[in-house]
């Protein structure tokens, strides 16, 4: 016997009998209405299957930008981003030093990773993730 669907599956189902069944018996408003429930449900599903492996490895740039203990940046998200915050407020990569390149590639790459979530056509489409800014 096969496995029940987890919540990704049941979004993802949702969303395709939405778009097969429903959306091309609206119009005006109420399509709108519903194109926007479809594009939340890919989200959401998108979210489910990516979102921790994302996070970790969100977690693992932003420590990796420390020469410190992984711990002691932070041993969750987001105690590490709001240390990593900190210090760009405070201005503790110093300009145009490789480690403010890291810095640039790994913000760069965590907004690549949740435009892909909430736009995934245009970054398939562009075929690219983070670039180096320098």
């Amino acid at each position: 016997m096969l496995p029940p669907p987890g919540a990704a599956d049941l979004l993802k189902m949702a969303q395709q009998a939405l778009q097969d069944h429903v959306l091309g018996k609206l119009d005006g408003e109420a399509k709108l209405a519903a194109l926007m429930a479809a594009r939340a449900m890919a989200i959401a599903e998108a979210e489910l299957r990516e979102g921790a492996a994302a996070d970790a490895a969100e977690l693992k740039r932003i420590q990796a930008l420390y020469e410190e203990s992984p711990e002691s940046v932070g041993a969750d998200l987001t105690a590490a981003r709001r240390r990593l915050a900190a210090d760009i407020r405070a201005r503790r990569f110093e300009p145009g030093s490789p480690r403010e390149v890291r810095l640039l590639d790994a913000l760069t790459e965590a907004t690549a990773t949740r435009l892909r979530a909430v736009n995934i056509k245009y970054m398939a489409r562009r075929g690219k993730g983070a670039e180096s800014a320098v």
